[in-house]
Protein backbone atom coordinates (compact mmCIF):
# COMPACT_ATOMS: atom_id res chain seq x y z
CA UNK A 1 0.00 0.00 0.00
CA UNK A 2 1.44 3.57 -0.98
CA UNK A 3 1.64 6.47 1.34
CA UNK A 4 0.10 9.59 0.07
CA UNK A 5 2.47 11.95 -0.61
CA UNK A 6 0.52 14.86 0.89
CA UNK A 7 -0.59 15.15 4.67
CA UNK A 8 -4.57 14.35 5.53
CA UNK A 9 -6.34 17.67 5.78
CA UNK A 10 -6.39 16.53 10.06
CA UNK A 11 -2.74 17.05 10.24
CA UNK A 12 -2.37 20.38 7.62
CA UNK A 13 -1.32 23.34 10.10
CA UNK A 14 -2.87 26.80 9.43
CA UNK A 15 -2.74 28.50 6.24
CA UNK A 16 -1.03 32.20 6.17
CA UNK A 17 -4.05 33.89 5.46
CA UNK A 18 -5.74 32.01 8.62
CA UNK A 19 -3.06 33.07 11.20
CA UNK A 20 -3.46 36.74 10.14
CA UNK A 21 -7.45 36.89 10.56
CA UNK A 22 -7.00 35.43 14.23
CA UNK A 23 -3.72 37.85 14.73
CA UNK A 24 -6.21 40.38 13.63
CA UNK A 25 -9.66 39.27 15.64
CA UNK A 26 -6.79 39.40 18.95
CA UNK A 27 -5.81 42.58 18.07
CA UNK A 28 -9.34 44.06 17.86
CA UNK A 29 -10.35 42.70 20.93
CA UNK A 30 -7.50 43.98 23.02
CA UNK A 31 -8.11 47.44 21.19
CA UNK A 32 -11.65 47.10 23.01
CA UNK A 33 -10.52 46.01 26.25
CA UNK A 34 -8.22 48.72 26.60
CA UNK A 35 -10.80 51.22 25.61
CA UNK A 36 -13.17 49.58 28.08
CA UNK A 37 -10.59 49.45 30.82
CA UNK A 38 -9.72 53.16 29.87
CA UNK A 39 -13.58 54.04 30.61
CA UNK A 40 -13.87 52.06 33.89
CA UNK A 41 -11.08 54.35 35.52
CA UNK A 42 -11.91 57.25 34.09
CA UNK A 43 -15.80 56.57 35.22
CA UNK A 44 -13.80 55.68 39.00
CA UNK A 45 -12.51 58.67 38.98
CA UNK A 46 -15.61 60.64 38.66
CA UNK A 47 -16.92 58.44 41.55
CA UNK A 48 -13.99 59.04 43.25
CA UNK A 49 -14.65 62.69 43.27
CA UNK A 50 -18.37 62.42 44.17
CA UNK A 51 -17.05 60.37 47.66
CA UNK A 52 -14.40 62.98 48.46
CA UNK A 53 -16.66 65.73 47.64
CA UNK A 54 -19.53 64.16 50.26
CA UNK A 55 -17.01 63.34 52.80
CA UNK A 56 -16.21 67.17 52.59
CA UNK A 57 -19.33 68.07 52.89
CA UNK A 58 -19.98 66.32 55.69
CA UNK A 59 -17.30 67.89 56.95
CA UNK A 60 -18.83 71.20 56.77
CA UNK A 61 -21.95 70.25 58.33
CA UNK A 62 -20.08 68.92 61.27
CA UNK A 63 -17.84 71.71 61.91
CA UNK A 64 -20.92 74.11 61.32
CA UNK A 65 -23.11 72.45 64.39
CA UNK A 66 -19.63 71.77 66.95
CA UNK A 67 -19.10 75.56 66.56
CA UNK A 68 -22.52 76.95 66.34
CA UNK A 69 -21.73 78.69 63.39
CA UNK A 70 -21.65 78.70 59.60
CA UNK A 71 -19.58 76.94 57.63
CA UNK A 72 -19.04 76.30 53.82
CA UNK A 73 -17.32 73.84 51.36
CA UNK A 74 -15.62 76.27 48.89
CA UNK A 75 -14.38 75.21 45.71
CA UNK A 76 -11.79 77.02 43.75
CA UNK A 77 -13.00 79.48 40.78
CA UNK A 78 -10.01 81.38 39.27
CA UNK A 79 -9.39 80.67 35.75
CA UNK A 80 -5.97 82.20 35.93
CA UNK A 81 -5.09 79.48 38.45
CA UNK A 82 -5.76 76.53 35.82
CA UNK A 83 -4.02 74.02 38.05
CA UNK A 84 -6.88 74.77 40.76
CA UNK A 85 -9.62 75.97 38.92
CA UNK A 86 -12.75 73.90 39.84
CA UNK A 87 -10.96 70.91 40.97
CA UNK A 88 -9.56 72.40 44.53
CA UNK A 89 -11.81 72.57 47.57
CA UNK A 90 -11.45 73.61 51.16
CA UNK A 91 -13.43 73.48 54.29
CA UNK A 92 -14.40 77.03 56.06
CA UNK A 93 -16.32 78.33 58.53
CA UNK A 94 -17.35 82.13 59.91
CA UNK A 95 -15.87 83.39 62.94
CA UNK A 96 -17.35 86.00 64.63
CA UNK A 97 -15.31 88.46 66.48
CA UNK A 98 -16.94 90.10 69.52
CA UNK A 99 -15.01 92.45 72.37
CA UNK A 100 -14.79 91.98 76.08
CA UNK A 101 -18.45 92.93 76.92
CA UNK A 102 -19.67 90.31 74.05
CA UNK A 103 -20.79 92.64 71.59
CA UNK A 104 -20.67 90.97 68.39
CA UNK A 105 -17.16 93.46 66.38
CA UNK A 106 -16.87 91.54 62.85
CA UNK A 107 -17.05 88.60 61.12
CA UNK A 108 -14.63 86.46 58.75
CA UNK A 109 -14.01 83.29 57.40
CA UNK A 110 -11.32 81.04 58.31
CA UNK A 111 -10.37 78.10 56.66
CA UNK A 112 -10.30 74.60 58.43
CA UNK A 113 -8.64 72.26 56.36
CA UNK A 114 -5.67 71.86 53.86
CA UNK A 115 -7.35 71.79 51.17
CA UNK A 116 -8.06 68.57 48.88
CA UNK A 117 -7.84 67.91 45.18
CA UNK A 118 -10.35 66.66 42.96
CA UNK A 119 -8.77 63.40 40.73
CA UNK A 120 -6.97 64.30 37.78
CA UNK A 121 -9.04 65.56 34.48
CA UNK A 122 -12.24 65.79 37.23
CA UNK A 123 -13.99 69.03 37.42
CA UNK A 124 -16.64 70.79 39.23
CA UNK A 125 -19.68 72.06 36.81
CA UNK A 126 -21.28 75.02 37.32
CA UNK A 127 -23.73 75.60 34.93
CA UNK A 128 -25.22 71.44 35.13
CA UNK A 129 -25.24 71.63 38.86
CA UNK A 130 -27.07 74.70 38.57
CA UNK A 131 -29.24 73.03 35.98
CA UNK A 132 -29.65 70.08 38.35
CA UNK A 133 -30.56 72.55 40.94
CA UNK A 134 -33.00 73.83 39.10
CA UNK A 135 -34.77 70.39 38.06
CA UNK A 136 -35.53 69.68 41.57
CA UNK A 137 -38.80 71.59 43.10
CA UNK A 138 -38.08 73.77 46.12
CA UNK A 139 -34.14 72.96 45.99
CA UNK A 140 -32.19 75.88 45.89
CA UNK A 141 -28.62 76.43 44.82
CA UNK A 142 -24.71 76.57 45.44
CA UNK A 143 -23.35 79.91 46.39
CA UNK A 144 -20.61 82.02 44.54
CA UNK A 145 -18.93 85.47 45.12
CA UNK A 146 -18.73 85.07 48.43
CA UNK A 147 -17.02 86.98 50.88
CA UNK A 148 -13.15 86.25 51.07
CA UNK A 149 -11.42 83.06 51.47
CA UNK A 150 -7.97 82.37 51.99
CA UNK A 151 -7.38 78.73 50.01
CA UNK A 152 -3.81 77.39 51.12
CA UNK A 153 -1.32 78.00 48.08
CA UNK A 154 -2.60 81.33 47.44
CA UNK A 155 -0.01 83.64 46.15
CA UNK A 156 -2.14 86.59 46.79
CA UNK A 157 -1.72 88.85 49.82
CA UNK A 158 -5.81 89.77 49.64
CA UNK A 159 -8.39 86.91 50.44
CA UNK A 160 -9.79 84.93 47.36
CA UNK A 161 -13.61 86.70 46.45
CA UNK A 162 -13.61 83.88 43.36
CA UNK A 163 -15.10 80.86 44.38
CA UNK A 164 -18.40 78.80 44.98
CA UNK A 165 -19.69 77.18 47.57
CA UNK A 166 -22.20 75.37 49.79
CA UNK A 167 -23.32 76.64 53.03
CA UNK A 168 -24.28 74.85 56.03
CA UNK A 169 -25.99 76.73 59.20
CA UNK A 170 -25.41 76.38 63.14
CA UNK A 171 -28.11 73.54 63.26
CA UNK A 172 -26.77 71.64 59.96
CA UNK A 173 -29.24 72.79 57.72
CA UNK A 174 -27.97 72.96 54.07
CA UNK A 175 -29.25 76.57 53.83
CA UNK A 176 -27.28 79.48 53.19
CA UNK A 177 -28.35 83.10 55.34
CA UNK A 178 -31.05 85.09 53.73
CA UNK A 179 -31.65 82.29 50.96
CA UNK A 180 -35.24 80.57 51.27
CA UNK A 181 -34.19 77.64 49.08
CA UNK A 182 -32.24 74.86 50.85
CA UNK A 183 -30.25 72.44 49.51
CA UNK A 184 -28.59 72.17 46.26
CA UNK A 185 -27.50 70.01 43.22
CA UNK A 186 -23.57 69.39 43.22
CA UNK A 187 -22.27 67.59 39.86
CA UNK A 188 -18.62 66.80 38.31
CA UNK A 189 -17.88 65.92 35.31
CA UNK A 190 -14.70 64.38 33.68
CA UNK A 191 -12.93 67.18 31.22
CA UNK A 192 -10.66 69.66 30.44
CA UNK A 193 -10.16 73.22 31.21
CA UNK A 194 -7.80 75.96 29.81
CA UNK A 195 -6.53 79.37 30.81
CA UNK A 196 -9.24 81.50 31.31
CA UNK A 197 -12.05 78.84 31.39
CA UNK A 198 -15.29 79.48 33.73
CA UNK A 199 -16.62 76.26 32.59
CA UNK A 200 -14.82 72.87 32.13
CA UNK A 201 -15.30 71.00 28.36
CA UNK A 202 -17.06 67.28 29.27
CA UNK A 203 -15.44 64.40 27.55
CA UNK A 204 -17.61 61.38 26.85
CA UNK A 205 -20.55 62.81 28.59
CA UNK A 206 -19.11 61.49 31.82
CA UNK A 207 -21.20 63.24 34.36
CA UNK A 208 -22.34 62.62 37.62
CA UNK A 209 -23.63 64.11 40.66
CA UNK A 210 -25.85 64.08 43.96
CA UNK A 211 -28.11 66.21 45.51
CA UNK A 212 -27.28 67.48 48.99
CA UNK A 213 -31.20 68.09 50.49
CA UNK A 214 -32.12 70.25 53.56
CA UNK A 215 -30.87 68.35 56.24
CA UNK A 216 -27.40 68.07 54.92
CA UNK A 217 -27.85 64.63 53.84
CA UNK A 218 -27.16 63.20 49.87
CA UNK A 219 -28.60 61.07 47.17
CA UNK A 220 -27.05 60.19 43.74
CA UNK A 221 -28.88 61.72 40.85
CA UNK A 222 -30.09 59.06 39.00
CA UNK A 223 -30.44 60.36 35.95
CA UNK A 224 -27.54 62.84 34.64
CA UNK A 225 -28.41 62.91 31.29
CA UNK A 226 -31.18 65.39 31.20
CA UNK A 227 -28.57 67.66 33.04
CA UNK A 228 -26.36 67.51 31.20
CA UNK A 229 -27.62 68.40 27.72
Amino acid sequence: MHKSLYPSSRNRGFTLIELLVVVGIMAAMLSIAAVGIQNVDKGQATVAGLSQTQALMDEARSLAIGRGTRARLCIHADSSEEERNLSFMVVAYEEIERNAEGEETGRQWRVDSRGSSLPNGVYFHPDLSENASSQVSGLGTFGSNGTGVRFPGDRRSVRNPNYFYYEFNAEGLASEEGQNDPGAAFVLCRGVTGPGASQPRVIGNDVDGFIVWRNGRTSPIRDTSSISQ
